[in-house]
């Protein structure tokens, strides 16, 4: 756990971008060719790993997120950030270390299991995902998939728990850009223009009916815009207006309804009012949906670790988003939180916040349960629900 603690800290010193992760791939590589482990760089910045046992069997993907945030720390830790605009405000480079503590680990079993262990160390979690280049590049087939685990830090939770959601666990995302085109005028004379702010206006309110009129009160769904701009001056009439927002659903039924309502309400609404009204829906992440058989094994062994009283089970999903789903497209398997909080210490913040951080005996935890798991999975426990 000291080197646990120590590829962790290094990694916080000198955090890095999505895509961009050059010196902590680089850092990667090497721990693993230390360890004897066989790994290629995938999807640019990432890193596949892999585990071979004894002889060929299941096989179990293990994930870790390397990316960091464009923030300037605020922790005053020893070991800060050292590059002003860009902090690890989110817990990524404890997941690499984390990983790393499984390899090693692993990597030193590996002739008393059957099956195969792949390393999971993903770039660009925050921003475009890196998950769907590593798939695209092979790192689910050739031994093909089985199992892929992920874990992620959540401060709300202290060390020494473990938080679980069986099914839907984290919504889908997409980019929603709307643009309103009208007839600039003077503002004076509103008659004799389109004003692309007023259409706005009332796309904005339309586009809100959708939420709660044309969607189930059964199914969440939310469309937030957090970004409108157009007009050059406070008495010219604009004559276009751009709108970008964020649409997030758990049902991918619902969230090919829901598009297809924004696009005929923003046009409907902007020829009404003698504008245009164009709409560009730009797919992000999938919804992350577990699978209960695997969760089940993760709960059973988290309470075997840590004691029934601190494994959690959530009852409610996030409409926050996490690009492990896609690897779930491919397989079975399952993501669960990691408590890492600590308020005796004042380690309360929560992600992507200037002053995140965690506390570090959560890795060991961390490390812990997902060999535990891990090892559960090579050797067939699966609860029912899912057999092999």
């Amino acid at each position: 756990m000291e080197d646990v603690v120590a590829i962790r800290r290094r990694i916080h010193q000198h955090p890095e971008l999505g895509f961009e992760e050059v010196k902590t791939q680089e850092l990667v590589m090497k721990t693993l060719e230390a360890m004897g482990i066989e790994h290629r760089p995938v999807a640019k910045t990432g890193v596949l790993g892999i585990i071979r046992g004894r002889q060929p069997g299941r096989v179990v993907a293990l994930r870790a997120d390397m990316d960091a945030l464009p923030l300037t720390e605020a922790t005053g830790a020893p070991y800060a950030s050292k590059r002003p605009g860009v902090m690890h405000a989110c817990g990524h480079d404890a997941h690499t270390a984390m990983l790393l503590g499984m390899a090693r680990v692993l990597g030193g079993m590996r002739e008393d299991f059957e099956g195969t262990v792949k390393l999971f160390f993903q770039p660009a979690e925050e921003t475009v995902g890196g998950a769907l280049p590593m798939i695209q590049e092979g790192v689910m087939a050739d031994p093909r998939v089985d199992y892929t685990l992920g874990l992620h830090v959540m401060p709300q939770h202290p060390a020494g728990v473990v938080s679980l959601k069986y099914g839907k666990m984290n919504a889908s995302t997409d980019t929603v850009t709307v643009k309103i085109t009208g007839k600039g005028g003077h503002g004076a004379y509103p008659h004799q223009a389109v004003d692309a702010v007023l259409i706005a206006g009332h796309v904005i309110t339309a586009l809100q009916s959708i939420v709660s009129r044309s969607v189930s009160p059964l199914d969440a769904v939310v469309l937030s815009f957090g970004r409108i701009s157009g007009g050059t001056a406070d008495n010219i009439i604009a004559d276009e207006v751009v709108l970008t927002g964020t649409l997030r659903a758990l049902d991918e039924g619902v969230r090919a309804m829901v598009k297809d309502r924004i696009k005929a309400v923003v046009a409907d609404t902007c020829t009404a009012l003698g504008g245009v009204g164009e709409t560009r829906i730009k797919a992000g992440y999938n919804a992350l949906i577990n699978d209960d058989g695997v969760v089940e094994v993760i709960r059973e062994n988290a309470a075997s670790l840590l004691g029934e009283s601190r494994v959690l089970v959530a009852k409610e999903p996030s409409l926050g988003a996490e690009d492990f789903s896609f690897f779930l497209n491919h397989s079975r398997g399952a993501f669960f939180n990691l408590g890492c909080g600590n308020e005796s210490r004042g380690i309360t913040q929560g992600l992507h916040h200037p002053g995140f951080d965690i506390d570090e005996a959560c890795m060991t935890i961390g490390i812990q349960l997902q060999i535990m798991n891990t090892l559960s999975l090579l050797g067939g426990r699966i609860p029912d629900g899912g057999g092999l």
